[in-house]
């Protein structure tokens, strides 16, 4: 399956100086999480939420004014200061299988597809991916490792944060363990679901905040603790849940994983990672 099947035509784009607001309100307004970087007709950059959280806690300009005269801002302004780059691309041309081979080898969860000359053509997303693989029926050909059970591609051994953790050490651990989802667990139970993207978004708040207090001669305090920032409605699978429906499970719930559990107790827990990672190990394209 070639890519120019699956990827979005349509595509939001923003200029190396471009400012940080008009990134965040593009990624609102069209509910996406990543934006090529296009300069002089060429893609040169990429630009993720996640990018956007650490720098600045999705806070807008005039929300990071320092100072009674509000001259200056707290944190960057342009989308070349946050911007990932050089940036890896596909060509419409390439397979599914490679797109995701791709994702998993560079650790990145978007793909811009560009011509010889690096002109922008359209965008696959691990999100775009999760989708076509919940629309494939039994009775197409290829792709049948999605119709394998989760037990045979889940994350047995699971790290979990209990809700009095404080942030700094979930976020430790998560570098560390090259991690994005923590489940919250408290006796036992499953309580609650922290990413990455809810402790950026903290991290990033905080770093700002703090920068804003200090400015006005005050102190800052914010959330320190999981329970503070955790998603309480988790959503779960069973051990021989097929991958495909949990991709479909994914894509509609628009969340990146799904603690696996048996008895309820949490066994595993699946990601969307490990679902690509199984199609890019795959033998079939």
């Amino acid at each position: 399956m070639k890519l120019e099947r699956l990827a979005t035509a349509t595509v939001f784009t923003v200029a190396p100086g471009d400012s940080l607001d008009r990134a965040i309100s593009l990624m609102e307004e069209h509910d996406i999480h990543h934006l090529p970087v296009v300069g002089q007709n060429r893609v040169v950059g990429m630009l993720s939420d996640r990018d956007l959280l650490l720098a600045v806690g999705w806070k807008l300009s005039r929300e990071r004014r320092l100072g009674d005269d509000g001259t200056l801002t707290a944190g960057p302004v342009l989308v070349c200061e946050v911007m990932s780059h050089p940036v890896v691309s596909l060509s419409p041309e390439n397979t599914v299988r490679t797109a995701a081979q791709v994702m998993i080898n560079r650790r990145i969860s978007a793909v811009p597809l560009t011509d010889e000359q690096d002109r922008l053509l359209g965008i696959v997303t691990k999100m775009d991916l999760l989708t076509r693989f919940h629309e494939l029926t039994e009775s197409q050909p290829g792709l049948s490792v999605l119709r394998q059970p989760a037990t045979g591609h889940m994350r047995a051994n699971v790290f979990t944060v209990g809700p009095r953790e404080l942030l700094h050490v979930a976020a430790r651990r998560m570098s560390e363990k090259h991690i994005r989802h923590l489940p919250v667990v408290a006796r036992g139970e499953l309580v609650g679901m922290v990413t990455d993207r809810d402790l950026r978004r903290a991290c990033g708040e905080q770093t700002v905040a703090d920068e804003l207090a200090q400015a006005a001669g005050a102190l800052y305090f914010g959330p320190s603790m999981i329970w503070e920032i955790m998603s309480r409605n988790v959503c779960t699978i069973d051990p021989q849940t097929r991958l495909i429906d949990a991709a479909g499970l994914m894509a509609g719930r628009r969340i990146g994983a799904l603690p696996v559990l048996r008895d309820r107790h949490m066994v595993g827990i699946l990601t969307d990672t490990d679902i690509v990672r199984a199609v890019g190990q795959s033998d079939e394209s």
